[in-house]
């Protein structure tokens, strides 16, 4: 086999040189791509959304209730299923997803707790705990959590929330949010 060596390719017209579907083209480690235009083909972070309450939700005392994130400002795939309040991973977008949300809730005192979990199908996979040891009463408790975890086909995403506080607490709509998108290459 020959090897040509060459500065600049280009068709007969001046264009860039294409390729066809099955040409191979090998990029050797140390290689830099400089780019002056749009690269298109490589992949990206969706499915992605960002779901949000679109009222405050009231949670009860000693119980587990699922967060009801009825509305999106984006939803890449429609992956968000708004009446469920869930995302689901849509078809050929199995793989790795960040998923995260906050949440803004009211009335925790001294030595109650908050907890949120990430349910997937339905079953808790992670948890993150606020516990509010000031001596105040009536505190308002902001805080992120987030998980990396595969997901196959048609799995779906849930947020769950908990707190001890004794009297039903309001989890903010201008504040509590869920978000997630999957990740290339990983």
């Amino acid at each position: 086999m020959s090897t040509i060596k060459v500065n600049n390719i280009q068709s007969r017209t001046g264009n860039a040189i294409s390729f066809t579907s099955g040409d191979t083209i090998t990029i050797p480690s140390g290689a830099t791509f400089t780019n002056n235009g749009t690269v298109t083909g490589f992949g990206d972070n969706t499915p992605s959304f960002f779901a949000t309450l679109s009222s405050n939700q009231s949670i009860s005392t000693g119980t587990f209730t699922k967060l009801a994130f009825d509305t999106t400002s984006w939803d890449t795939n429609s992956a968000f299923d708004t009446s469920n309040n869930r995302f689901v991973v849509p078809s050929g977008q199995a793989g790795k997803y960040f998923f995260q949300f906050g949440v803004y809730a009211d009335n925790i005192d001294d030595q109650e707790y908050f907890e949120n979990y990430f349910f997937k199908n339905g079953s808790s996979i992670n948890y993150g705990r606020f516990t509010e040891v000031a001596p105040r009463a009536n505190h308002p408790v902001f805080y992120t959590t987030s998980v990396t975890v595969n997901m196959n086909v048609s799995d779906y995403m849930e947020i769950t929330v908990y707190h001890n506080d004794g009297v039903s607490n309001n989890v903010f709509s201008n504040t509590t949010f869920f978000s997630g998108f999957k990740l290339i290459g990983a």
